[in-house]
């Protein structure tokens, strides 16, 4: 589980801005060459995970049955626990974040000793209340599940909590879940209750949406050569952590044959756990999320589902560079020769389509925005991930930027891009009253009043932002096209971005120059006419366009109602069902 553990640590790390958490390992008699596999994991992955060493005491008692005897060590946290330490989180090596993990840190546990997520087992009533019998619980007090456990320090050391569960499993007493039933005779009336998301366990995983902390407690795990259903997609996060290390071989490839078995295996266990299944979808969720839209992390939008960060997190994120060019998907491009034009401290933002403008590795530093539909993220939803993510190789490829900008539009878990670090940004509301509400804003835009609203230092550079149609490429007419050029052009003008495409002179520069006896009302006025004219003109040879293309269209019509439904358009569908 030592590669595992790692990961789980790597996963906190990726999904966290604090530069206040030290990752740790407790080594259960751990050999010299494990621990130098798990240096190898910190230089290739950017993180510093130390090892600490445990053995432990000669009276420790064997365990039996499935629990292995280091989940013990749950135990004897207190003994490794500094003085200065404030707060520990605890995390079986099995949990995978999904999600940013800095709120639990900062939870009021309400002048209790730890914080924990109730084993999914409170979900029946019989079962639980069972436990509580057994183990002497007050009926109601409920059961945690110590997978992940927030630690109040301080209350720790005051109140002998662990030193109590030691003398428990030094009593010779027998515990169906070992470790686990005695911490929660240990803590009973001192464990504050945390929401599932921070310990989402694998038979609830189906009913929470906004998972943060994944916990594979099954006896198949994503690694292994028979995983979970639903699971196989952490599989690939997994192998991706792990790929350039001594471990490269730790995620089992799974066959054919084994992916159908499993396949066969989970329905097989769902028609025979209807009432299981009924119970915790009752408990944990008022119906079972979709597939499309399960773990890791929730697609719903417009909640605080997916960590947004602040904006002084934000702005200390982009303000350590000196320029941020946005890169438009415009074939007229070249940003691996654009990148001599600007220093190396230079960050580049590209988009959801970047084979329109790479053809080989990006070396600098480069976020890539995908831009979220009412499916997620368009690249999720057209499967076009490891198309595009295999452009940014370099280790100063900086991650994967979610944004969305309407009510519809949905985020992507972190696990749908494969191993990428997930940024999200919802700017739903900052969209709503900055663009025209008949269109939506097109990525670039929103991105451009984003960094305007942030009041950035850098210098903002669009490259290729022309709203153009190419040979190749054809533009939207869901944007509003006219409305951006004016928008970039204001800014250009005042100085707030740089642009090849709104620099310079514009045609009412060049008239008011040639004609300086005329009012500005006089030469809008005369603008104004011009353009009137040449949109009538525009019109008349649209409607002989349209009358000349009317049995193309009405063909187009006929097939479009007997071809398949879209999953988009299912989707659809069930929203105007749910409404109706």
């Amino acid at each position: 589980m030592l590669p595992a553990a790692c990961c789980a640590l790597l996963s906190v790390g990726r999904n966290s801005q604090r530069n206040d958490i030290k990752p740790i390992i407790v080594g259960i008699d751990l050999p010299e060459d494990q621990k130098a596999r798990v240096a190898t994991f910190n230089a290739v992955n950017g993180i510093d995970i130390d090892v600490v060493d445990f053995t432990f005491p000669t009276d420790t008692p064997e365990t039996a049955g499935r629990w292995h005897k280091s989940t013990l060590a749950r135990l004897y946290l207190d003994k490794l626990m500094g003085e200065e330490l404030e707060r520990v989180l605890y995390l079986d090596a099995d949990i995978l974040a999904v999600d940013n993990v800095d709120p639990l840190f900062d939870i009021d546990l309400n002048g209790k000793a730890i914080g924990a997520v109730e084993d999914y087992r409170i979900a029946f009533p019989d079962k639980i209340g069972q436990l509580e019998r057994e183990l002497g619980l007050d009926p109601g007090s409920g059961y945690f599940n110590a997978g992940v456990l927030l630690i109040d320090c301080a209350a720790i050391r005051a109140g002998g909590f662990f030193e109590m569960a030691r003398s428990l499993l030094r009593s010779g007493r027998s515990f169906a879940s070992n470790d686990q039933d005695i911490l929660n005779i240990a803590f009973r009336g001192t464990w504050q209750r945390l929401d599932n998301r921070w310990n989402v366990q694998t038979g609830i995983m189906p009913y929470v949406r906004n998972a943060a902390l994944l916990h594979f407690t099954g006896r198949r795990k994503p690694w292994q050569f028979s995983v979970q259903a639903g699971q196989s997609v952490y599989a690939e996060i997994y192998k991706n952590m792990l790929s350039k290390t001594p471990w490269s071989g730790f995620v089992s490839q799974r066959s054919g044959f084994r992916k159908a078995a499993d396949y066969l295996l989970a329905l097989g266990k769902r028609a025979g756990a209807m009432n299981r299944a009924r119970q915790l979808k009752a408990h944990f969720g008022a119906s079972e999320v979709p597939r499309a839209e399960r773990s890791p992390g929730s697609e719903n939008s417009g909640s605080p589902v997916f960590h947004t960060q602040g904006p002084d997190a934000w702005r200390a994120f982009f303000n350590r560079y000196s320029h941020i060019v946005l890169v438009a998907n415009s074939e007229a491009l070249d940003p691996q020769s654009m990148r001599t034009e600007f220093p190396s401290d230079t960050l580049f933002v590209f988009f959801n389509k970047v084979y329109k403008v790479l053809d080989d590795s990006f070396p600098g530093h480069a976020i890539l925005v995908a831009r979220s539909g009412m499916m997620g993220a368009n690249i999720v939803h057209r499967r076009e991930v490891d198309e595009v993510l295999k452009f940014f190789t370099s280790d100063k490829f900086l991650g994967v930027l979610n944004v969305r900008t309407a009510p519809e539009e949905r985020f992507s878990p972190v696990g749908a891009f494969k191993g990428a670090t997930v940024m999200y940004s919802d700017l739903e509301t900052l969209m709503s009253g900055h663009y025209p509400p008949d269109k939506i804003p097109t990525s670039g835009f929103a991105l451009v009043a984003w960094m305007r609203e942030l009041q950035l230092t850098p210098k903002i550079v669009l490259a290729g932002f022309s709203g153009k149609r190419s040979a190749r490429w054809k533009v939207f007419d869901v944007h509003d096209w006219t409305f951006e050029r004016i928008y970039f052009r204001l800014l250009a003008q005042r100085g707030l971005i740089t642009s090849a495409e709104h620099a310079g002179s514009s045609r009412f520069d060049l008239l008011t120059r040639q004609f300086p006896d005329a009012k500005n009302e006089e030469i809008q006025a005369a603008i104004n006419d011009a353009l009137s004219t040449r949109l009538d003109h525009a019109l008349t040879l649209i409607d002989g366009l349209m009358s000349l293309t009317k049995w193309q269209r009405a063909l187009d019509q006929a097939f479009r109602k007997v071809r398949p439904k879209t999953r988009k358009q299912r989707a659809l569908d069930r929203q105007k069902k749910q409404a109706s």
